[in-house]
């Protein structure tokens, strides 16, 4: 912390005297914000850490080391009004304090956070709620441990839809207006207890009707035998999905890991984990020929009979990944879960298809956490990704204007790519109070000294309030990434 020579060792070890007044004659550095390591300088303040207490706009700092002239804490979330006091003391010696005659400059900035969720010592929380139509409060709801993909509602903002792998019960509903969790189509009741993957949306091409239908990929493998890969959900009249929902079969194939809907032409494009193919549907002539609120499954549509076509594959089998389109319909990036790379391929206007991919970030079967451009990085079971518009890329009017943030499960961490393939982490591993080899943990605060995550896999993004909010998978937490003081 300090150094000193042979002169200053005996006056190094000065304990704290009562009957002296505790003085600050000043501090470093004179701005910042949570987390920042700041050293106060004064007299009298001893050299036991347990004998003192620093605030900093009222909030207590955490005080890692005491001298005689020199305090090292950490400054405090919230510590808007800047206000150094530091008391010196205890019942049984007497206390002294000190105000520093200057005010710390106090920086809100991002920090993690957690909205709802928890985990108990054995980690087998029951899922609370635990039937559909029931809305359980922030403060109340448990469970959040299986892998997840979120979406937002494009009609109704406030509602953001979890979607659970393996293990979850179905479909819930946060409501941010409500702060309540609602289970609202159970697995088991709507999709034949298959595996769920993810959600999209789909306007209806023909009267205009914006979001009308919820889109779910499934992910089984019935005996190599073809399976639903794509459901179609119509809202509710008042504008809610639930059990009673309408729903049909829009495609079967085998084993989707995931579906999304061109943002610009609406066409349909998921993916088959059996040989890495990706699928494109024309949805307009789904609506042509179907009635997506009926509920039943008057067509199976499949390959065979010309309802989707195989555009191109990946790689030759067992590639488990999602299709991020990007706002503009552009491109799309490849996620490879369970190879640790990201592929891009891009939009041909003219044949209006997807073209082949090529590796954008990440080496294929190398895992790691490397921060890098392209090849150079890598990833440790990247998860689900969204495009973040990035103010400075606007101010420079580049014509991408967003980067793609993404779930790093395996590094525990939140991560971005940006559109020249530079890969860098955002949030979590960090590492100020850690105690042990672990880069995972529960920990809330600055987004790199302090945050840390328990194998995240959800996020989706708030462009209204600059949020993000994860799936923290381990931790059985929905986490919040947002400016210090805000909701």
């Amino acid at each position: 912390m300090v150094s000193c020579n042979d002169d200053d060792n005996e006056d190094a070890n000065i304990p704290f005297d009562s009957s002296k007044a505790v003085t600050i004659t000043d501090f470093t550095p004179k701005e910042g914000g949570v987390s920042q390591k700041m050293l106060i300088f004064g007299e009298n303040f001893g050299v036991d850490t347990a004998l003192v207490k620093v605030t900093i706009g009222g909030k207590n700092a955490v005080v890692v080391n005491v001298k005689p002239t020199v305090i090292y804490c950490f400054v405090p979330a919230g510590a808007l009004g800047g206000d150094i006091n530091v008391t010196i003391g205890n019942e049984e010696t007497g206390y002294q304090s000190a105000v520093a005659s200057e005010k710390f400059n106090y920086e809100r900035k991002m920090v993690l956070s957690t909205l709802t969720g928890s985990r108990n010592e054995s980690g087998d929380d029951p899922w609370n709620p635990g039937s559909v139509g029931i809305a359980v409060p922030f403060s109340e709801a448990t469970g959040f441990r299986d892998d997840a993909f979120m979406k937002w509602d494009p009609l109704y903002p406030e509602r953001l839809y979890i979607i659970y792998d393996n293990g979850g019960p179905g479909i819930q509903m946060l409501d941010m207006n409500k702060k309540t969790v609602q289970l609202v189509m159970s697995k088991a009741a709507c999709f034949q207890d298959k595996r769920l993957r993810t959600i999209d949306f789909a306007d209806d091409p023909y009267t205009g009707e914006k979001a009308k239908y919820m889109i779910v990929s499934t992910d089984r493998d019935d005996n190599g035998q073809q399976s639903t890969s794509v459901w179609i959900v119509t809202r509710n009249y008042d504008g809610t999905f639930n059990n009673s929902s309408p729903r049909q079969v829009l495609a079967a194939y085998k084993q989707c890991n995931g579906a999304s809907i061109h943002p610009r032409n609406g066409e349909l494009y998921f993916n088959s984990y059996e040989s890495g193919q990706v699928y494109r549907l024309d949805m307009k002539r789904y609506f042509e020929t179907q009635q997506p609120d009926y509920e039943g499954d008057p067509w199976k549509p499949s390959l065979a009979d010309g309802a989707f076509e195989k555009i191109f594959s990946i790689q030759d089998n067992g590639w488990e990944f999602q299709i991020d389109i990007h706002p503009s319909g552009k491109y799309a990036y490849i996620v490879v879960i369970n190879h640790h790379y990201i592929l891009r391929s891009d939009y041909n206007e003219e044949t209006k298809c997807f073209s082949a991919p090529y590796v954008f970030a990440g080496d294929m079967n190398n895992a790691g956490w490397v921060e890098g451009v392209g090849a150079n990085a890598r990833m440790n079971r990247p998860y689900q990704g969204c495009f973040v518009k990035n103010p400075e890329y606007v101010a420079e009017g580049r014509d991408d204007v967003y980067d793609f943030y993404f779930c790093d499960n395996q590094n525990h961490c939140v991560r971005y790519l940006t559109p020249e393939g530079l890969v860098r982490t955002f949030a979590g591993r960090g590492t100020s109070s850690i105690t042990d080899n672990n880069m995972w943990g529960t920990e809330d605060g600055d987004l790199r000294e302090v945050a840390r995550f328990r194998d995240p896999t959800g996020i989706a993004y708030n462009e209204e309030t600059n949020t993000f909010y994860i799936l923290d998978t381990v931790g059985h937490k929905v986490r919040m990434i947002s400016m210090e003081g805000e909701e």
